[in-house]
């Protein structure tokens, strides 16, 4: 007696997938534009501007970092300097929504180790 197997009963065809193939010799063919982003136009954005009164230029520089660093200019420009792993920016940006709760004085639980007594006392 012979028993076939799943494998057995499917066809040994080898299924060949429709692949296009690439113009050959410098054969170029015009590239259909995507009007899916037509609506969309391109934000500008505005720049970032101090103005210097009465020659002042320590008062103005110090607001133009405080501007900066306001915006997250610099520290966006650092976190694009290398690719970062999906769990990582998760993991970053829990931590910041933390800190910014902490900052805010949420009252958040303090202390997480903290377990009320089983009779009800809390000391």
């Amino acid at each position: 007696m012979k028993v076939k197997t799943g494998y057995q009963m499917r066809d040994n065809k080898k299924h060949k997938k429709n692949f296009k193939k690439a113009p050959k010799g410098g054969e170029s063919k015009p590239v259909a534009v995507n009007d899916k982003f037509a609506h969309i136009e391109a934000v500008q954005a505005q720049p970032l501007e101090v103005k210097v009164y009465n020659n002042n230029f320590d008062k103005a520089l110090r607001a133009f970092r405080a501007l900066v660093q306001k915006e997250r200019i610099l520290s966006t420009y650092k976190e694009k300097q290398s690719y970062e792993k999906p769990s990582d920016k998760r993991r970053r940006k829990r931590n910041e929504m933390r800190r910014k709760r902490q900052e805010l004085g949420s009252p958040q639980r303090e202390n997480r180790s903290f377990k009320p007594r089983r009779d009800g006392s809390s000391e």
